[in-house]
């Protein structure tokens, strides 16, 4: 006879060099003809009860180990024995006395290397019913091609395990480990969900930690699922990749931890958050929050989302988005960041945050001032409406100067808005206004404003001293003494008006007045507005 090439084994390799445990079925159908699934039925009954000794000893109160090259070689009964094939028989479907259930039933089957084939549980060799007697299984590298395992009793551990197909995720019991979570540096190739139908009455409660440094090539889905621990736990280091997470009418009573992950698209709708929030140092394609309750705190830490919205949800402790980007740069067509009806009811987090896309804040409501210090906003997608709350919220914490800033992001949106109505005159008021101080952000221009109109009105009346005015306008000498007149008559001006130049001296008085007046304003809100 010639053994399996995997190492270790010493079954029959009937099928390709190898045995029923560890070759390949991929094509299921096509073995079964070879009775495939037969002997994998027949050698994993020979895997769990194997033992070089002849007879088994067994005491009720240990935890027995079993593999492929030693089984239950631990323990001792006392007045008595347990003949090996008896265990096997009862494997197999015979029934047996209370002494051999109880060995079983204490047992923990550990599985190297096997290739688990596709099951239908009203076969005669469906495998499941030999799991199902025993207390747990540590399923170690092996490769998995059934769908789900929903077998409570049954404590399981899957470490370093390859699913091909979809996977159904029920509510486990644990096989102790040191990471404490139902997959360790598994991979999945499939969708992987939770769900309970909206018929149902029941509620699946998933209550152990069940992810620790997977991989996931599709989607990851739970709906209607209510969790107890948090769905993942990753090692600090490790950066994890999901295609799809969507979360819908789950609620989750412990943390929610998923950090330092590359997501494509993550869509949480319905859903209550009754722990600590913690979404940090991610980068996130695409973000929906959809009428979801967060009680405690919601950190987001660092992470980078190329489209962001919230919908009708409210943050009821500490919100932290500081470090966070939003959009992408120097994207024209990107999506403006959106908080639509958000409710923030505790101090919310903005520093030094940057919104590539703009910013909408315009249907949130506040309790508390928002801090956006050192966060930077792309103008031309931000509504006045936002500009204003932000105004506010500094404002009420005392930080004028950039309250300041942001009143004059809101007087730029409005005079943008005055372009669109009928109202001409408000429009040009404001347009000076920006022209020479930039609505009192600048002291600097209205300053060289008041200078270089100076050194104008001083060439002016050097010319007009020598004579020179005159000469090159000479056939408007009559209409410029009319004017001039006219501007004599103005009080108080008239007295401190140069003879001959009144109507250009009250012109430059004027606008000497404006920007002295602008001047003023932009050095006060330097310190209080």
């Amino acid at each position: 006879m010639i053994n399996c090439n995997i190492d270790g084994c010493e079954f029959e390799s009937k099928y390709s060099s190898k045995c029923a445990l560890h070759c390949d079925k991929s094509d299921s159908q096509i073995y079964n003809k070879k009775g495939l699934l037969s002997d994998f039925y027949n050698l994993l009954i020979d895997c769990i009860s194997n033992e070089n000794s002849k007879l088994l000893e067994y005491k009720k109160d240990t935890t027995m180990v079993i593999g492929l090259k030693s089984t239950i070689s631990e323990g001792l009964i006392s007045g008595g024995v347990v003949n090996q094939k008896n265990i096997k028989k009862y494997l197999g479907g015979t029934n047996a006395n209370v002494e051999i259930k109880d060995i079983v039933s204490s047992c923990v089957a550990n599985f190297e290397k096997i290739i688990f084939p596709d099951r239908d549980e009203r076969d005669s060799c469906d495998y499941f019913k030999v799991l199902n007697k025993m207390k747990g299984v540590h399923f170690d590298r092996c490769v998995i091609h059934f769908t789900e395992i929903d077998v409570q009793e049954l404590e399981l551990f899957f470490q370093d395990c390859v699913f091909l197909n979809d996977w159904n995720i029920n509510s486990y019991s644990m096989l102790d480990n040191i990471n404490k979570v139902i997959f360790q540096d598994c991979k999945f190739n499939g969708n992987v969900s939770a769900y309970v139908t909206e018929t149902s009455t029941k509620r699946l409660i998933i209550n152990t930690q069940l992810f620790n440094d997977c991989s996931f090539s599709k989607q990851v889905s739970f709906i209607r699922i209510e969790f107890e621990e948090s769905i993942y736990k990753n090692d600090e280091d490790y950066e994890q990749n999901l295609n799809q997470l969507v979360i819908e009418n789950c609620k989750f009573t412990g943390r929610f931890l998923l950090n330092k992950s590359n997501i494509n698209r993550l869509l949480i709708k319905n859903s209550e958050f009754y722990e600590k929030f913690e979404l940090k140092e991610n980068v996130i394609e695409d973000i929906e929050l959809i009428n979801v309750n967060y009680k405690k705190l919601f950190d987001a830490y660092d992470t980078k989302f190329k489209q962001f919205k919230i919908s009708r949800s409210i943050f009821d402790d500490f919100t932290g988005f500081e470090k966070c980007e939003f959009g992408k740069e120097n994207d024209v067509n990107g999506k403006v960041t959106e908080f639509e009806y958000a409710t923030f009811l505790h101090f919310a987090n903005f520093r030094k945050a940057k919104f590539y896309n703009g910013l909408d804040f315009e249907h949130t409501n506040l309790k508390e001032p928002l801090n956006f210090l050192g966060a930077e906003i792309n103008d031309k997608k931000t509504n006045r409406e936002t500009y204003r709350i932000l105004k506010h919220s500094f404002d009420k914490i005392g930080n004028q100067i950039e309250a300041n800033k942001y009143f004059s992001l809101e007087m730029k949106k409005y005079k943008e808005e005055l372009k669109e109505s009928s109202s001409k005159s408000e429009l040009f008021i404001y347009r000076v206004n920006e022209k020479i101080s930039n609505f009192g952000a600048s002291y600097l221009k209205p300053a060289f404003l008041m200078l270089a109109s100076a050194f104008i009105y001083y060439l002016l009346v050097k010319g007009y001293e020598c004579n020179l005015l005159y000469i090159f306008i000479e056939p408007g000498n009559g209409f410029i003494n009319e004017v001039n007149l006219f501007a004599k008559g103005i009080p108080p001006y008239g007295k401190l008006l140069k003879e001959g130049m009144e109507f250009i001296t009250l012109m430059f008085h004027l606008f000497f007045l404006t920007c002295t007046w602008q001047f003023i304003v932009a050095v006060k809100r330097r310190t209080k507005r």
